[in-house]
């Protein structure tokens, strides 16, 4: 796992057996809000960093007053390490897409379960999604949302057509196996409150 980078005293085969959340930079930063709101209302611990030149290199003190600096792809965990999940503070550099999706994909292979976040382009919905919750699901272990009204994602066309979640379908489509993918349907703009909507229903 030499993309990780463990913070000291935190060993990496910890992550193992866990369910890693892996929000995805879209329309909104819907995904990233709802990663923060998930990471500090259940007081995830940051355990770790992805180092990869896939993304813009940015730095910054800790929100939290604690030694060390912020870096664009951060991990964190639950104290029972029962969940993962990746924050992602910078976006991917345009000529580096999929060496950003191989590294995304190559550190989901060592968990048994992934839940994707992403939104979508609430103006090119369809009619009947418009006329319904703002929500739909995909992939694997969907039935249990489904019971609680999320529904699955309607598709027209025989490619997964996603418009406006950035690299959700290159990463879903390899990750298919293990991974339920989330969607929101979002606009531009103050999204917090579609976070908060989204944490409410993943």
């Amino acid at each position: 796992m030499t993309l990780f980078v463990p913070v000291p005293n935190y060993n990496a085969d910890q992550l193992k057996g866990s369910i890693l959340i892996l929000p995805m930079v879209s329309i909104g930063n819907v995904p990233q809000l709802t990663a923060d709101l998930f990471i500090h209302t259940f007081s995830l611990d940051r355990v770790g960093f992805l180092d990869t030149d896939t993304v813009t290199p940015v730095s910054s003190l800790r929100e939290d007053t604690q030694l060390g600096a912020t870096v664009p792809i951060e991990v964190y965990q639950s104290r029972d390490r029962q969940w993962t999940c990746i924050q992602q503070r910078s976006p991917t550099i345009k000529g580096k897409r999929k060496s950003y999706v191989d590294a995304l994909v190559q550190f989901a292979s060592h968990f048994d379960r992934v839940v994707l976040l992403t939104s979508m382009d609430a103006s090119s919905r369809l009619d009947s999604q418009i006329n319904s919750v703002p929500f739909r699901v995909l992939g694997q272990d969907v039935a249990r949302s489904i019971e609680l009204g999320v529904p699955q994602l309607e598709q027209t066309e025989e490619r997964l057509y996603l418009p406006g979640s950035g690299l959700t379908r290159h990463v879903y489509e390899k990750l298919q196996d293990k991974a339920t993918l989330f969607i929101m349907f979002a606009l531009e703009g103050d999204n917090v409150q579609d976070s908060i909507e989204f944490v409410d229903t993943t």
